[in-house]
Parts: structure tokens; C-alpha cells; sequence
């Protein structure tokens, strides 16, 4: 089995020898051992740990709760590695429609082509946003929500948006707090109850749309016009939810 040092390991990784450092000091990621000089030597078994660390970092993910995820007694790496996989398989097919989207402006612009608004933002419209759900929920829970909205009146469906609105502010006010607090997870709860008024939501695609909003470009955009952070303290606010409804 391979050894490295921990400049060695660092290079290989891309990160500095004092992120290294703090890992270790946090209990994040611990050398295998000592060399005779008392030099940090990390194997094989590091070397996957610290992709994972960076991975969940690259999505967004808070150092503590990267721990939590990694030491909690059933951490499945397979798991872990297909779940990373479709967060960023969401982010990349993000991405290719903002390029998309893009292309066609240039395209557009080039050829003094007129445009209309609509076209210009056209992948950020609610059509899309539909279509994008019923691939995610399936078709059926997505005319169940819609049923279920056209039952309320245009007042009802103002305030219900209002609603969601005012858990975003309130949210960005708790940007000091952690994602733990009493406070922060009042906000938590009231998410979950103003989702569940556009159709079903159980604890799983909670955590599901936590994810959402920060590998998402556009939620997250939605978020952090109220406080830069709302979006990934929701995300976490979210998890912690989860986990306590979760558990025995």
C-alpha cells in the first residue's frame, strides 16, 4: 500500500498543508500514522477519505456535517459516492442549459435577431421548472399539487407565497446561528409545513430539496438575495430537521 507524506498527499489532492493540518486538529482526517521523525503519513484509505471530504466541500457542505456524515457508525461509501453523483449530475445539467441559454443569446445578438424577455430567461420559466419536477417527483404528485393549489383562491395562493418569502427572511436574520439552534430550526419546521400545503412531502425529499437549493443555481440565487449563506443554512437547518425526526 502507497504512503505519503503530507506535502506529498496535499499536492496530490491540490489542497495546502495547513487544510491537512486542521483536518487532522478537527479529527476530520487522521494520518495512519508517524514517521520515525514524527512526520504525518497518510495510505490509501486517507487518500479516499479526503476525495470524499473535498467532494462534499465542492457541493457546498459544511465541515461539521461532512464529519457527521463520515463517522456516523453506518456510512456507506457506495452510498455516498451515488448520492454525490447525482448532486453533481444536477448541477452539470444545470450548467449545460445556462449554457444553452447563453448560446442562443449570442446567437441571437450576432444575427440582430429580434428577442423577445421571454425567450432570454426562457430556463428559468415555470414551464421548465414543471418539467424538471414531474422527472424528479413523477408526473402524478406534480397534477396532485396543481390540483391541489387550484383549490385555493388567487388571496389564498398570495399569501402562501408570501409565506414562503417570509421563511427566506427569516432564515437570513439567523445567519449568526447554526444550523442546530432552536431558532434556525423553528424556521426549519415552518418550511416543511409550507411545502407540504403544495402536496405531499416526507422527511427523505426534504432533504432532498435542501440539497436542491444550494447545488441549484437559481434557488440558491432565490435564497441569497435575502442574506448571502440563507440558502446553505436552510439546506443544513433542513438536514438537522430530518435527523431529529429521525430518530429513535
Amino acid at each position: 500500500m502507497s504512503t505519503y507524506s503530507i506535502s506529498q498527499l496535499a499536492a496530490l489532492a491540490g489542497v495546502s498543508v495547513r487544510t491537512l493540518h486542521h483536518y487532522d486538529a478537527i479529527g476530520l482526517l487522521q494520518p495512519a500514522g508517524r514517521s520515525s521523525g514524527g512526520y504525518r503519513l497518510y495510505n490509501e484509505h486517507q487518500v479516499l477519505q479526503l476525495q470524499q471530504i473535498l467532494m462534499f466541500r465542492e457541493l457546498e457542505y459544511p465541515l461539521a456535517q461532512i464529519q457527521q456524515i463520515m463517522q456516523t457508525p453506518d456510512y456507506d461509501l457506495i452510498h455516498c459516492l451515488r448520492q454525490q453523483q447525482q448532486l453533481l449530475a444536477g448541477r452539470i445539467a444545470h450548467l449545460q442549459r445556462l449554457q444553452s441559454m447563453l448560446d442562443f443569446t449570442i446567437q441571437q445578438q450576432e444575427s440582430s435577431a429580434m428577442t423577445t424577455s421571454s425567450q432570454l430567461f426562457n430556463q428559468f420559466s415555470q414551464a421548465t421548472l414543471r418539467e424538471e419536477a414531474a422527472k424528479r417527483w413523477g408526473e402524478a404528485e406534480i397534477r396532485q399539487s396543481e390540483q391541489q393549489l387550484a383549490q385555493l383562491s388567487a388571496e389564498q395562493q398570495q399569501q402562501l407565497a408570501q409565506e414562503g418569502e417570509q421563511i427566506a427572511r427569516g432564515l437570513a436574520q439567523c445567519l449568526h446561528l447554526p444550523a442546530d439552534a432552536a431558532e434556525v430550526q423553528l424556521w426549519a419546521v415552518r418550511q416543511h409545513q409550507w411545502l407540504r400545503q403544495y402536496g405531499p412531502c416526507p422527511l427523505q425529499r426534504l432533504v432532498m430539496l435542501g440539497d436542491l437549493y444550494v447545488s441549484d443555481a437559481r434557488f440558491q440565487a432565490y435564497y441569497d438575495r435575502f442574506g448571502a449563506g440563507t440558502a446553505v443554512l436552510l439546506r443544513d437547518a433542513l438536514h438537522w430537521y430530518v435527523a431529529s425526526q429521525s430518530a429513535p
